[in-house]
């Protein structure tokens, strides 16, 4: 199965989509940006939660979603760029975590409060040091990931509404 229909056959219901990062970590800003991007899709609310996701969790669960996609850089021991979509069980291998709150504790939390279904899209950065830009591999992931998510809810709205959002973006600027 690809990642598209991985992340289409998880998402369900209202879906609150929370990605995370530090702005000023190169690759560790992938989850933010993936968020921006796709803030203007409807019937998903998307938070930029940036390095400090333990302070929108009550505004998730409030929302009383169905899914959750949480979205970040995690060392996957894998290619830059690389992405894959993790339950909160196999979180325990990817450790440690540059989050003051580790991304299985936020899950608990998600789970517990919410009753929704939480899961990770991990990013794998080339690098996260300070003041370094972002790299054109993981670039190049979040405009994928962004791509995606955008075409599943369109699909999601149905066929007169992904045909509405198919021309306007074919539409010239």
């Amino acid at each position: 199965m690809n990642l598209r229909e991985q992340i289409s056959s998880a998402m369900r219901g209202t879906v609150v989509v929370m990605g995370m990062g530090n702005p000023c970590r190169g690759d560790d800003e992938a989850g933010s940006l993936v968020a921006r991007k796709i803030a203007d899709a409807r019937d998903v609310h998307a938070i930029d939660a940036q390095d400090v996701p333990e302070n929108y969790l009550c505004q998730v669960a409030d929302r009383r979603p169905d899914t959750i996609v949480l979205i970040d850089s995690v060392d996957l021991k894998a290619t830059p760029g690389s992405v894959a979509l993790l339950e909160k069980d196999q979180l325990a291998s990817y450790w440690p975590s540059t989050h003051r709150v580790p991304t299985y504790l936020l899950m608990n939390y998600l789970e517990r409060e919410s009753h929704a279904r939480v899961f990770l899209l991990a990013i794998q950065p080339s690098q996260t040091d300070f003041s370094h830009p972002l790299s054109a591999a993981v670039s190049s992931s979040i405009e994928a990931i962004a791509s995606i998510l955008n075409e599943i809810v369109a699909i999601r709205q149905g066929p007169a509404q992904a045909r509405v959002l198919s021309q306007s973006r074919e539409a010239p600027t």
